[in-house]
């Protein structure tokens, strides 16, 4: 039997794979080369790699509603994470906005599984910590409940975080149903707050990832037997902690010696305070080295079931009509900078800069390159709706559509600059904008020293030019260029930022 998904169309179906807090550096395509991820070597080899995508912010929440709405948190109102000091809505409006409203609209069939962090419903009023219990949340008063099938996904609701995704029932179900258990040993701790590394010695099948997988490979068998095309969102909680490292892929790391980070031993002079507030309990490399043994593994083990998913595509004839995206709501840090752990308050390229590789529909034969153009998450949601034949994004969009560039088109007057918004986490709030233009980088700090690199010359970011005197005019022209981008996305920030920084 022949399905219309598996024929040429002008619509093609579309699946969005997204990790939660991925280091660029742990592929191949972007000059990684300890973490052994084959199967998205090889989807790079067929694929637009985007050499300067950056995230909206590097907290989880505030990056993953940018992908859902198109704009950045200062707008959207999901500032940091759910639930949480700062966040001025708790539960993702449903609005016509939304990729899935808007891919509705153009009679996409839509999926969605694993990590959503963008809702939990009013039962969270009873899991809310210390002082938050005593404030009355609207969302909560309200009832609202915003999960993926409430603003119309087909698929899985995973309220809230979810910590590494093995403690909700749908999975405890999983295993149950398919004789699995789940074991974990050899757990090390200690080195920041709650983060835990630990080994999982039960088999490959009983991994959250290779769960997550089914249930994609579950869903789009339904929609490939459908004349509409699809679009799937399939989102890891991995490698973010817990670093959770099934035995076959921790063995292929356990017994090497990593080299440091090139900026592991900064003494950070000249840098803001405020960076303190992630300095790990562990100061000597090899207190560091176990943890990144166990997030390189995990994420080895993902790249194995994107290699899983693929090899479904292509055997049901799928993989030529279908666009994949590729990507990670931002970065990680594990010991950079004198052994800062987890992200936010730093805007350092290891936490806002992500990976983005995405294989166009039809021939991917010799479609490999890079594309060096700025690119930030909102983009990416204006490109999908693209891609699904929206006539025009939503008004007041931050994003702009980069299909042009997958076909290696000139796009006329595209940003030559990228912003990352910041605005804190859990009980300490920070306001952050870091601009990315050229080869220098500005970080705004309110309320602590600003930070100016060179990027070219200084690529780990080490030296702060900020009250170096021969880059007073670039400080000027970087803090002017900020204010426009502030000015062209009605950034409200802009009237405290001239007065702070201008005038």
């Amino acid at each position: 039997m022949s399905f219309k998904n598996e024929q040429s169309s002008s619509r093609p179906n579309i699946i969005f794979i997204q990790t939660d807090q991925q280091r660029v550096d742990t592929l191949k395509s972007y000059g990684g080369n300890v973490c052994q991820t084959p199967h998205l070597n090889q989807l790079a080899e067929e694929s637009v790699i985007f050499e300067n995508a950056y995230t909206s912010c590097p907290v989880c929440t505030p990056a993953r509603a940018s992908m859902q709405t198109g704009l950045y948190p200062f707008k959207h109102g999901m500032q940091t994470n759910t639930y949480g000091m700062g966040s001025m809505v708790h539960e993702l409006p449903d609005t016509p906005r939304l990729l899935s409203r808007q891919l509705k609209e153009q009679e996409y069939q839509i999926g969605y599984t694993g990590k959503w962090h963008l809702g939990f419903g009013p039962e969270m009023g009873n899991w809310l910590p210390d002082n938050l219990a005593y404030i009355r949340f609207p969302d909560i008063s309200a009832g609202n409940r915003s999960l993926p099938t409430d603003v119309g996904y087909e698929g899985d609701d995973f309220a809230g975080h979810g910590g590494g995704g093995m403690n909700y029932p749908q999975f405890k179900q999983y295993l149950e149903d398919n004789g699995l258990t789940w074991k974990e040993e050899n757990k090390i701790s200690g080195h920041f707050e709650y983060h835990y590394a630990s080994e999982l010695t039960s088999p490959i099948e009983s991994t959250v990832e290779y769960y997550l997988t089914e249930r994609a490979i579950h869903y789009i068998d339904q929609f490939r037997k459908q004349d509409e095309p699809f679009f799937f969102s399939l989102n890891f909680w991995g490698p973010h902690e817990p670093y959770i490292a099934p035995t076959r892929f921790l063995d292929l790391y356990r017994d090497m010696e990593l080299e440091p980070w090139p900026n592991f031993f900064d003494d950070n002079k000249d840098k803001p305070s405020i960076h303190r507030i992630k300095k790990g309990n562990t100061t000597e490399w090899s207190d560091f080295e176990p943890y990144i043994k166990h997030y390189y593994a995990a994420m080895s083990s993902i790249d194995e079931q994107i290699g899983r998913l693929l090899h479904y595509l292509k055997q049901h004839d799928l993989y030529d009509n279908t666009v994949i995206i590729f990507t990670a709501d931002h970065g990680e840090s594990l010991g950079i900078h004198g052994g800062l752990c987890d992200k936010s308050f730093f805007m350092y390229e290891e936490t806002c800069r992500i990976p983005l590789i995405v294989k166009p529909a039809g021939d991917t034969k010799g479609q490999h390159r890079t594309e060096e153009s700025f690119v930030g998450t909102c983009d990416i949601h204006a490109t999908i709706l693209d891609l699904a034949g929206v006539g025009s994004i939503p008004q007041g969009s931050d994003g702009r559509s980069f299909l042009p560039m997958l076909t290696g088109e000139t796009v006329d007057e595209w940003p030559d600059s990228v912003v990352t918004e910041g605005a804190g986490l859990e009980a300490a709030m920070f306001t952050q904008r870091m601009i990315r233009k050229g080869s220098y980088k500005y970080v705004f700090n309110c309320g602590d020293m600003d930070e100016l690199y060179h990027l070219e010359s200084d690529p780990h970011e080490l030296t702060n030019l900020i009250n170096h005197v021969d880059y007073k005019q670039t400080l000027f022209d970087m803090r002017q260029s900020l204010a426009d981008w502030m000015v062209l996305h009605q950034d409200n920030l802009l009237k405290q930022f001239k007065r702070m920084r201008m005038e």
